[in-house]
């Protein structure tokens, strides 16, 4: 294809960024257009020599003209080059700092974002010394700079930092700077934590930041123990940062409880350990809380085991009743049959005596002897229930207050029957 027949484009980008309403709106639209098949035919090479100085002035915010600006920032996402083109040329610092005094963080996320998935280069670990120290004195300092917020940038650079510099392929990294693009309303509440500052949020401590998460946005409810882990972790130190104890307890009790209603979702586990690589996984494997699955798995399973264990105990007792039946029927005495209910605990001569009584209905000897036998077992539970109690209330003994104030009156507790 002919070039010359598209010199225009950049001509009348120029003439747009000069002078804003100069080109009429329809005309970027073709355009855009325009760009379109000139890549389709191969010829991206040529774009992007023609576009470099207006990256330039496009990554520095330099350009008044928002017509103009949104036409090369839809160019620089088609540029595969773009990311190398600025390898060596872009100081990341140098152009955080400049956004930080034109005040759009989101500009800046989308063209940290553009960077990393078109292979921009830099010394990770320096730039990542240098975040560090900035965020370590945002706990002392704050996270303004006069008039201007620095912290909420910082933290988008940070991410970015940690992400280019993991261990991961070209593609993992990519797909992680879309996530945290897409999810930093909520880890901005992470960072807050995890950084001893508030940043993004018109909060003044670390109970309202946690109220916001827990009744901000139903967005947030999955990825909760993301947000709690830290804050576990970091409660006496913030606590100690001018946080109430109390409120912060009380926030953190709203965290768990939605928690334990919410299904967790591991989406963003993965983002959160690029990130916090020291710390974040050793926080969500000592704070962590039973899933909803987990929790429902676990009653399930206590439930299976306690209905499997008393239908043992009523086929053994139901077994023994059969058998003391029997015995009795054959004339083996009275007394002896009690003797043999008497030798159990009360709750397990309860139960035996229980269906021992239905069968024996018709048997004048037992009819003549039940009640006595009753009584018996439970002054048996009496006797075992006092001496519970008078076991329990051993100095130093963690004693129930209702039993303990019955046993301060004088009042025996209320027969138990099984």
């Amino acid at each position: 294809m002919n070039k010359e027949q598209y010199q225009h484009i950049f001509v009348m980008l120029r003439e747009g960024i000069n002078s804003p309403d100069s080109v009429e709106w329809c005309t970027w639209k073709y355009m855009k257009q325009d760009i379109d098949v000139m890549i389709a035919n191969g010829m991206m090479d040529y774009v992007h020599e023609q576009m470099q100085d207006f990256y330039n002035e496009y990554l520095w915010g330099n350009i008044e003209s928002y017509n103009a600006w949104n036409f090369i920032d839809f160019v620089a996402h088609k540029d595969d080059y773009f990311g190398e083109w600025a390898t060596g040329k872009i100081d990341l610092m140098a152009l955080t700092e400049a956004w930080i005094e034109r005040g759009d963080s989101r500009t800046l996320l989308s063209l940290l974002t553009r960077l990393g998935q078109t292979g921009y280069e830099t010394d990770w670990q320096e730039l990542r010394t240098l975040l560090d120290e900035k965020l370590r004195r945002m706990e002392v300092e704050g996270t303004r700079n006069g008039m201007k917020e620095t912290g909420y940038f910082y933290c988008l650079l940070h991410a970015f930092t940690m992400i280019m510099m993991s261990e991961r392929s070209v593609e993992d990294k990519i797909q992680l700077l879309e996530q945290f693009s897409q999810q930093w309303a909520f880890l901005r509440t992470v960072y807050s934590v995890m950084v001893r500052r508030i940043v993004g949020l018109n909060y003044t401590n670390f109970a309202q930041l946690a109220q916001y998460v827990v009744g901000g946005q139903q967005d947030f409810d999955p990825f909760l123990h993301l947000c709690h882990a830290p804050l576990k972790e970091r409660f006496e130190e913030l606590v100690e940062l001018g946080t109430k104890r109390e409120s912060l307890t009380r926030a953190l009790d709203k965290i768990e409880k939605r928690m334990n209603n919410t299904q967790q979702s591991p989406d963003l586990d993965v983002l959160c350990e690029v990130l916090f690589p020291e710390e974040f996984c050793n926080m969500l494997n000592m704070h962590r809380l039973p899933s909803y699955q987990e929790l429902e798995s676990e009653i399930d399973r206590i439930r299976m085991e306690l209905d499997s264990t008393q239908e043992t105990m009523n086929r053994q007792a139901k077994e023994m009743a059969t058998q003391l039946s029997a015995a009795l029927n054959a004339s083996v005495p009275i007394d002896v049959i009690e003797q043999r209910l008497l030798i159990f605990p009360s709750t397990t001569a309860l139960s035996v005596y229980m269906p021992l009584n239905t069968m024996l209905q018709v048997n004048a000897v037992w009819q003549a002897h039940s009640e006595g036998i009753l009584q018996k077992i439970l002054a048996k539970q009496q006797q075992e229930l006092q001496l519970s109690m008078n076991i329990t209330a051993q100095p130093g003994s963690n004693v129930n207050g209702i039993v303990q104030q019955q046993m301060n009156n004088g009042i025996l507790p209320n027969k138990q029957i099984a």
